[in-house]
């Protein structure tokens, strides 16, 4: 399946693309191949990295209301 890519190259390429489409285009495999492999060698994919921005982006701007 991960047709000889070391955690390395999987690690490389999630880093330098925007989007998992791209990613996966690089290395010439399904992004759905590519998101296993992400997960198989828990890496975080530019998906992933997204989704963590925005959450911690929408925490900075809107702070939790007090509690009473």
């Amino acid at each position: 399946m991960n047709k000889g890519f070391s955690k390395e190259q999987i690690e490389r390429v999630a880093r330098m693309y925007k989007c998992n489409q791209d990613a996966s285009r690089a290395l010439g495999i399904t992004l759905r191949s590519f998101s296993r492999l992400c997960r198989k060698y828990d890496i975080e994919s530019p998906f992933a990295r997204r989704q963590r921005q925005r959450c911690r982006a929408a925490k900075s701007t809107n702070p939790d209301p007090p509690r009473l």
